[in-house]
């Protein structure tokens, strides 16, 4: 069939993608053997980063104390596939161990929307979004170290896994008291028109609608055992 070679080369091309993502999205140190230390400084912010990003990213880390044992570092840089990207901080010699830090790359720039400085949005949009990447750490926390390997393939190559992953951070979130917030980062990303059809698209594609964040439970529903009944 004509389709043929085009299905087994966007097969090749996602499974180079996968791989390349991998590596990016895991942090694996090559170059350093530090992984962030938690300290009474944790969060470490980079250098310059703004005051706004600095403030909103505070307020939110607040409300997730399960994540203040670990080192972590705030990087304003330059993004080119993303806003902002969380990830862990794994080193090559502790991948069978349980030790790692996590890391928040904030772009200068918003994706796809022309000059938009991601430190010009408003606060709540700001924190609604840190709220999501964070949410993606709480995620994480469900996986090994090796786990991970596991996590960023499957995130890379299924799109219903990336899906799951993105309304699962969007579900934590909205638990940790972020609904207000995360409804509003949506508006702000799918109703303004300098931001792109294509980007919003995709956010459309993988991300909670504004009404399933509306209906989504505060908390985690009781697992109901199956009981047999005789009748």
């Amino acid at each position: 069939m004509f389709f043929a070679p085009l299905r087994v080369m966007q097969h090749t091309v996602k499974i180079f993608a996968g791989a390349f993502f991998l590596l990016v999205f895991v942090g694996f140190s090559w170059k350093s053997t530090q992984v962030p230390s938690p300290s009474k400084k944790s969060p470490a912010f980079s250098a310059g980063i703004n005051t706004s990003i600095k403030k909103a990213f505070l307020e939110v880390w607040q409300h997730y104390k399960s994540l203040h044992r670990y080192g972590f570092e705030v990087i304003q840089t330059n993004l080119t596939s993303s806003t902002m990207q969380a990830q862990p901080v794994i080193n090559l010699s502790q991948v069978f161990s349980s030790k790692r830090g996590y890391k928040l790359d904030v772009a200068e720039k918003v994706l796809d929307s022309g000059e938009l400085n991601v430190a010009d949005l408003p606060e709540e949009v700001l924190r609604g979004w840190f709220a999501h990447e964070l949410g993606h750490i709480i995620d994480y926390e469900n996986h090994s170290n090796l786990g991970m390997i596991g996590y960023g393939i499957r995130y890379s190559l299924s799109d219903r896994y990336k899906r799951e992953r993105e309304h699962e951070a969007d579900s934590i979130a909205i638990r940790h008291g972020f609904r207000k917030e995360i409804i509003a980062a949506k508006k702000y990303l799918l109703e303004n028109e300098f931001i792109s059809s294509d980007y919003q698209n995709q956010i459309k594609k993988y991300y909670m609608s504004i009404r399933g964040a509306e209906l989504c439970p505060d908390e985690l529903g009781a697992i109901l055992p199956k009981v047999k009944l005789n009748l």
